[in-house]
């Protein structure tokens, strides 16, 4: 990188944003079309003002700006800038805040350069000052899935945190509030003052299968298990949190968790659920498949999870309108949740920590985020799933 000031309204100044004394040099080698001759200035600033350290070049003569130093000698914080004036118009070439005892400096070729009080060069990170990072545990011994291929809740498990209830909403449900008693069992998180990031997620369970964390946005309870028409259901707005940080329901989909064994004889897939999608629409109708894991189970066990299929070019749901069971449960109980997911994870080997790194800034997660482990399982035994996640605050 060179510097040159190759006309008679060309100058290099130094701007000083507050009072503190600041020592500055600067060197320079004039070219004529015969001469070369080297020349030097320096100075001290206490104002905050901009000072010309390098003056514009006689006629017919080329400066060409060998080196700047500038040295905060306050006990104050400065921001200095270095300008390029043309007659009058400035250019920035550099600006840097300095500590105290803090350098900059920069030569012809190489490239402007922050010293600390040390005398140690000062590189610029991808973190920005103020972060801090937390590890949030898990240990959750859960039970056993009904077979392979259904998914299965770790919500009602105890160990860390503790289990999770839907409580007793209603049937038009709640929204959750995971910073608060009513979610306790969610992953916990704190309020922040930033924006919150998941970079790092080390996993490790006892049974192989596909592993799903996924912010629980709202809940419900109460619908009868043996009603097979439509039962109706008004959604409150729900919580920012959707993937763009809004109340659409982006990126979010519906399941129907088993909280109370259920007794039906046989697997059941003819369910159906009345939503509203996240572009607004009305009147969409969500759906199971008649495959192993896409269904209700004979006799579902507490903490077995159906997901539903949207409707072809749905990305999200923004309200339930009505559920539709059309095939008696027999009995027990259940929640219809909206879940927007987070992170999936395979396990390929049990009882070993496999870690997935986030590419900076990592994954964002909202305030009140209330995240649950799921799993869809390789097999019926119990399972216990064990590690955590690094959360970032910025």
């Amino acid at each position: 990188m060179a510097i040159t000031l190759d006309a008679t309204n060309k100058s290099i100044e130094l701007a000083t944003g507050s009072a503190g004394s600041v020592d500055w040099t600067v060197s320079w080698v004039d070219a004529t079309t015969t001469t070369f001759t080297p020349g030097d200035n320096q100075g001290n600033v206490t104002t905050a003002t901009t000072t010309t350290i390098a003056s514009a070049p006689g006629a017919s003569t080329q400066r060409g700006i060998k080196s700047i130093q500038v040295y905060n000698n306050a006990s104050t914080d400065q921001t200095v800038t270095i300008k390029k004036d043309v007659g009058g118009s400035e250019y920035t070439l550099f600006k840097a805040t300095m500590n105290t005892g803090e350098s900059l400096a920069w030569s012809d070729g190489a490239d402007w350069m922050v010293y600390d009080n040390q005398g140690r060069l000062k590189t610029a990170t991808t973190e920005v000052e103020g972060t801090v990072t937390r590890a949030v545990n898990y240990y959750k011994p859960g039970g056993a899935a009904d077979a392979a291929a259904y998914w299965y809740s770790f919500w009602k498990d105890g160990g860390f945190p503790g289990a999770w209830s839907p409580g007793t909403p209603g049937v038009n449900g709640r929204i959750t509030l995971g910073t608060s008693s009513s979610d306790t069992g969610c992953l916990p998180l704190w309020t922040p003052t930033g924006t919150l990031y998941i970079t790092e997620n080390a996993f490790g369970a006892t049974q192989l299968g596909s592993y799903m964390l996924a912010d629980v946005l709202w809940v419900n309870t109460g619908l009868n298990v043996t009603a097979t028409t439509a039962q109706a259901i008004t959604t409150p707005t729900l919580p920012a949190r959707d993937f763009q940080g809004t109340t659409s329901g982006i990126g979010c989909m519906i399941g129907i968790v088993t909280t109370t064994a259920n007794t039906n004889a046989g697997t059941i897939s003819n369910s159906t659920i009345s939503y509203t999608n996240s572009t607004g629409t009305a009147g969409r109708t969500a759906t199971l498949v008649a495959n192993a894991g896409d269904q209700f189970p004979a006799t579902p066990v507490i903490g077995n999870t159906v997901w539903f299929s949207l409707a072809a070019g749905d990305t999200g749901v923004k309200s339930i309108e009505s559920v539709t069971l059309a095939t008696s449960l027999g009995g027990g109980a259940i929640s219809v949740i909206i879940a927007r997911p987070i992170i999936f994870s395979g396990v390929p080997t049990v009882n070993m920590q496999l870690i997935n790194d986030f590419a900076h800034p990592g994954i964002q997660i909202w305030p009140n985020s209330c995240l649950l482990w799921f799993v869809k399982a390789s097999g019926t035994g119990s399972n216990t799933i064990v590690g955590n996640i690094l959360v970032t605050e910025r």
